[in-house]
């Protein structure tokens, strides 16, 4: 290959590791990652996942992936454009350590996915949004049903970053009431949410911020005999 051509190639290389870095920033930035994400009602309806943003870019957001995917263009670029066989070596070095050190710190997150909220089901959708329901599993109790509504809005679609509700989980020994039935758009900005046993809550949203100005949270003070276990072997609920 002509020097001309290695320079340019080499040129295109470290571009193109620029803006994986600048999009992993962006994306996080944005919320999916994590880095800006808030709650303002507290207790359970601020569990995981710590979403909103942009939904199309959470493949993105992971910033130890899109870090050892830059090291490894800018080696390649070390290979094609630097001459002296120390300072290319040095180069190389340098973004091999990078890259291993960006996967092993991730390696957790990819091997920890029970840790993680899944999402479970489309449970209601209306012609402007759609709502979704995440499994959040829990490490001392029986997990929960979390419901976050998304903009149907193509390529720009986002989801809320606070729950419309929290419900527990199927598996725990809560009593229906406890439990999530259905959900249905009753109006452009209002959601019917109902219990296992037919209790139902009018739900209004902010069409903007996707955010709720009453939320239910059937979580925080539902009967959970797996939340009274301390990890020690003891039992600490009351009699």
């Amino acid at each position: 290959m002509k020097p001309i051509l290695r320079r340019w190639l080499a040129v295109g290389l470290l571009v193109a590791a620029a803006v994986i870095v600048a999009v992993t920033v962006i994306a996080n930035l944005d919320g999916v990652g994590g880095f800006a994400w808030r709650c303002d009602e507290g207790g359970q309806l601020c569990l995981s996942p710590k979403r909103g943003g942009h939904i199309y870019l959470r493949p993105l957001a992971h910033p130890l992936l899109g870090t050892a995917l830059a090291a490894g263009l800018v080696a390649a670029a070390a290979q094609l454009a630097v001459k002296h066989r120390i300072s290319r070596l040095a180069s190389q070095t340098v973004a091999a350590v990078v890259a291993v050190a960006a996967l092993l710190l991730g390696l957790p997150e990819s091997l920890g996915p029970r840790l993680e909220a899944s999402r479970d089901a489309v449970v209601a959708t209306s012609p402007n949004f759609t709502l979704v329901s995440y499994r959040v599993p829990g490490l001392f109790s029986s997990g929960s049903v979390l419901l976050r509504l998304q903009s149907r809005e193509g390529i720009a679609s986002r989801e809320s970053s606070e729950s419309l509700a929290c419900f527990m989980a199927e598996r725990s020994d809560a009593g229906p009431e406890w439990l999530f039935g259905r959900a249905s758009f009753v109006d452009n900005d209002e959601i019917a949410l109902s219990a296992k046993d037919g209790t139902t809550w009018r739900v209004h949203f902010d069409t903007k911020a996707l955010s709720s100005v009453n939320p239910v949270d059937r979580c925080t003070d539902a009967p959970d005999p797996a939340a009274d276990y301390d990890g020690s072997g003891s039992n600490t609920s009351e009699d």
